[in-house]
């Protein structure tokens, strides 16, 4: 017999047996022994002191008269507390047979009061007493037999129902169940009035077990789980049938285990979950079934029988789906296969679990998740484990399948439990797994929800900075618009992931990318708020991200047009040290940039001073910078637009003296020309110019400009040699256009003559004699006029030679070298009266008829020979006048024709000389006053 049914029988015989068999009343007792001598006790009093109600009783007994019925009353008295006062010594010394003394006693007194009283009315009553002596003594036959007596002559009486259940005991300890169980039977039909009748139904139930009787005995402990469970309900309402029955007392609680443990038993014995399910058909209440179907899962686990556990809390599952413990039954079965080493069982189970008791199924239409914590815990605890285990069949294999699967299970997750603590590493893990599968978009999803949307995750940081690294491998994968549209979502992310771990190593890395990213989208002003946040990080972020930072602040803010915050940027770059992609080359380079723009923006804002001042900077913050040049020229230009010669020409010295082959060298120097020009320095303003005519690139207008204009500096400083050289080299180079050409011929004899160089003024005249002749269409008056006045000033040798020659003897001699010179003379001054020019023909008709005038009047003094005679001599003179009158009437001839002119309007010196010879000549016609009057009204 088990042990707590063992423990039932005692408890049940320490039950106050025939609790009720002091139902007379205290003042029936007392009534009727108030005549007597001695008083008896009350009840109450009885209790107080057994030892002293016995000693009253038997002093009672001992008088030797006194009414029967007292008498008998007495004795039913007296053994009763003999039968109390041995049971509670029994208690007292937790020994039974301590108390057998006074057990003996009742029995005697018992047995006496019925022999002696047969018709006593509570008979039954004493039967009942005697029984309980009997068994307090240890004779169980005689109680036996007692009993059997009880239940047989007084079927009707009270203590009948405790008389079979005594009955039934006693063969149940004798494992004599037959007539244990017909004594319960005999209990149980009585009903539930009795107080024996659940017990009754318990033993009648093990009764039939033992002797192989088990649909019998299933029905007795059917009906008593079903009292059991009625009496828990109203007592401790709820859902969880478990939960009323761990509200039970302890020995009901016992009862109801021990219950459903023995049906357990019987259905192992029959067909196990089948049994029961045959059993339960047309079952009412889905709680019985459940304690059923659990109590045998778990007598199977008890036997190591794995599968058929499984199969007993699946059978409830599948027969109650909705009820509010199946899920608990469905978590024993994957237990019983986690217990057998059924691995894939495990995962099918934790499917099915999840499934019937996922947020989205038909039970939740009948329960409310938040008041199953017990349903909800599982089902998080089975998701994670089901994906935690396709997450590692993936990694094994590598299969997409699995890849998948896990990441149904990730989302279901998070799908039911958005706000639950643990969804963040279920995000995180996803987003792990996806990652794994190349799914980088959504990988960034996940791990984006990992870092943001569970403040107290302490993996946060982590999934941020894994978040980047997903959408960079995405944007990979990506192109055109798409790729530039997932960048700017990465740039965001990029930010958050700085702002909010800045704790986190790569938080400064990434804030750097981040503006280096925005600075290659030129979006240069974010580019420069996300590099100025990593420079303001404080303890600053190492030299390296420091550098990368201040690159992207002078760029962005340089292309931004904020030079002199560029500049600033630039500087504390160069003090970190050149570093990557930015010599120290570089640097100065951009320095040197961000001021000259400063110098630009200045200059067109008007403020020349600052423009200057800025343009000269460059040369101080970045001397090797390769627009130094060209700042320290700008700087010169704007000198020159000002008028600030004296300082434009220090600037435009230093250019020259550190630029020479600069591309503005040359226009540098006509710079420097012109402020020496405009400074009163014309010989070095010369000297530019000059450096300008020899600039190589020039063009042919340039060139010749800075020769003349050297040219001309020249002469205004005095410095006739250079002016000559100049002007002769303007000649060589530029003998076109020819006009011009031809008037510096004319300065070359102009500065001959100043010079006195006599060889140099005929070669000039002449080769602007050749010039003109060879000009063509470009002739002019002016070319002409100087070409014929050159004639006329070559032919001023060849007269003065003529002049020279005294004509001796003998004449022919003299004569011949004479008119030869005479000739060249006539020539030259005939070529100068071609060009046709009035001015130039009235010189040259004059010096040719002066000439003959001239010859005639020598050969009249000419040398005569010696040795004449006076007739000799008379006759040579004669001779003489006839030659030279016709030279005298050619001069005349000339001198009419020129002054003949006077009437064209031409009237100047010559004009009025050829009238004064004339006057000279033929003083008849032309010695007479003139009427200058008539004359001037005549022109």
């Amino acid at each position: 017999m088990p042990a707590t049914f063992t423990k039932i029988i005692l408890l049940g015989w320490l039950l106050p047996f025939g609790s009720d068999n002091d139902q007379l009343s205290e003042k029936e007792t007392i009534k009727s022994l108030e005549d007597q001598v001695i008083e008896l006790p009350a009840n109450d009093e009885i209790a107080a002191d057994s030892k002293a109600a016995l000693a009253q009783y038997r002093l009672y007994l001992d008088l030797p008269e006194g009414d029967a019925e007292n008498r008998t009353e007495a004795m039913r008295r007296l053994g009763d507390l003999s039968l109390r006062a041995g049971e509670d010594i029994s208690v007292e010394s937790m020994d039974a047979s301590s108390g057998i003394g006074l057990h003996r006693d009742a029995i005697s007194y018992y047995e006496q009061l019925l022999a002696t009283s047969p018709a006593y009315d509570k008979a039954d009553h004493v039967l009942y007493q005697l029984a309980r002596a009997y068994e307090s003594a240890s004779d169980t036959d005689a109680a036996l037999r007692t009993l059997d007596r009880l239940v047989k002559e007084y079927p009707d009486s009270r203590h009948s129902d405790e008389a079979q259940f005594r009955r039934g005991e006693i063969f149940f300890v004798r494992k004599d169940f037959l007539p244990a169980g017909m004594a319960y039977k005999a209990v149980i039909k009585i009903g539930n009035t009795s107080t024996f009748y659940e017990q009754s139904l318990y033993k009648h139930g093990w009764s039939q077990f033992k002797q192989g009787e088990f649909d019998a005995g299933i029905d007795s402990f059917m009906a008593l789980l079903d009292l059991r469970l009625a009496a828990v309900a109203q007592a401790a309402p709820g859902n969880d049938v478990q939960q009323r029955i761990d509200a039970m007392s302890r020995p009901d609680r016992e009862l109801v285990d021990d219950t459903l443990r023995v049906m357990s038993l019987t259905f192992s014995y029959l067909d196990g979950p089948a049994s029961v399910q045959n059993y339960l058909k047309n079952a009412d209440s889905a709680d019985v079934p459940y304690l059923l179907y659990t109590s045998l899962g778990n007598l199977y686990l008890e036997q190591e029988r794995y599968l058929d556990a499984a199969s007993s809390f699946a059978t409830f599952v599948q027969r109650e789906p909705l009820h509010h413990n199946a899920p608990q039954l469905s978590m024993s079965v994957i237990q019983a296969y986690k217990a057998g080493a059924f691995p894939t069982r495990v995962i099918e189970s934790k499917q099915q679990f999840v499934e019937a008791y996922g947020l989205h199924s038909d039970y939740w239409s009948f329960h409310d998740p938040r008041n199953r914590p017990d349903v909800i815990n599982p089902l998080k605890s089975n998701l994670s484990d089901l994906a935690q285990y396709e997450h590692a069949e993936a990694q094994r294999t590598g299969d997409q399948a699995a890849y998948a699967r896990a990441a149904s299970w990730y989302k279901r997750y998070l799908d039911y439990f958005p706000e639950d603590p643990d969804s963040a590493q279920r995000s995180f893990l996803l987003a792990e797994l996806l990652m794994e599968s190349k799914s980088f978009a959504e990988a960034n999803q996940y791990y984006l929800l990992a870092a943001y949307n569970y403040p107290d995750y302490p993996q946060a940081p982590e999934a941020g900075y894994a978040a980047l690294l997903a959408s960079r491998a995405h944007r990979a994968t990506l192109g055109g618009q798409a790729a530039n549209d997932w960048r700017e979502r990465e740039l965001r992310d990029s930010l958050k992931f700085a702002q909010s771990f800045p704790e986190h190593e790569q938080s400064g890395a990434v804030l750097a990318s981040t503006a280096e990213a925005y600075y290659a989208a030129d979006r240069r002003a974010e580019a420069v708020l996300t590099a100025g946040a990593l420079l303001r990080r404080q303890p600053q972020v190492d030299i390296e991200l420091r550098r990368v930072a201040w690159t992207v602040v002078a760029h962005g803010q340089f292309d931004l047009q904020h030079y002199a915050r560029a500049e600033r940027a630039y500087l504390e770059l160069r003090t970190l040290g050149p570093g990557p992609g930015l010599s120290a080359q570089d640097l100065d380079e951009r320095i040197a940039a961000a001021v000259y723009r400063q110098a630009e923006e200045s200059a067109a804002a008007g403020n020349s001073d600052k423009a200057v001042s800025d343009f000269l900077r460059v040369a101080t913050v970045a001397p090797a910078a390769s627009i130094r040049a060209t700042a320290t020229y700008d700087a010169a230009t704007l000198l020159v637009q000002q008028a600030r010669w004296e300082e434009s020409i220090r600037v435009l010295n230093g250019f020259q003296r550190d630029f020479p082959e600069h591309k503005f060298a040359n226009d540098a120097t006509q710079k420097l020309a012109i402020a020496y020009r405009e400074t009163g320095k014309p010989a070095q303003a010369a000297q530019q110019f000059m450096q300008v005519a020899a600039q190589n690139g020039v063009s042919a207008d340039v060139h010749r400009e800075a020769i003349w204009t050297a040219a001309s500096l020249y002469e205004d400083a005095g410095n006739i040699a250079d002016a000559r050289s100049s002007w002769i080299s303007y000649v060589e180079r530029f003998p076109q256009p020819v006009v011009e050409a031809i008037e510096v011929r004319q300065r070359l004899v102009d500065l001959a003559k100043q010079a006195n160089d006599t060889n140099a003024i005929r070669q000039w005249q002449q080769a602007i004699i050749d010039a003109v002749a060879t000009a063509g269409a470009q002739r002019n008056d002016r070319t002409k006029t100087l070409a014929a006045r050159a004639t006329l000033d070559l032919a001023e040798p060849q007269r003065a030679a003529f002049n020279a020659i005294r004509l001796k003897a003998p004449l022919a001699d003299s004569l011949k070298a004479k008119k030869t010179f005479m000739e060249d003379a006539l020539s030259t001054y005939n070529r100068a009266a071609g060009y046709g020019l009035a001015e130039v023909t009235t010189v040259a008709t004059y010096r040719i008829a002066e000439i003959y005038q001239q010859l005639s009047s020598d050969l009249m003094k000419s040398e005569r020979p010696s040795g004449l005679s006076a007739d000799e001599l008379e006759q040579y003179d004669i001779l003489l006048e006839e030659q030279a009158f016709p030279f005298e009437e050619k001069a005349i001839e000339l001198y009419e024709v020129n002054a003949a002119r006077a009437v064209l309007g031409v009237y100047d010196e010559w004009v009025a000389a050829s009238f004064e010879q004339l006057a000279v000549l033929m003083p008849a016609r032309y010695a007479k006053a003139e009427k200058v009057e008539n004359y001037v009204a005549d022109l």
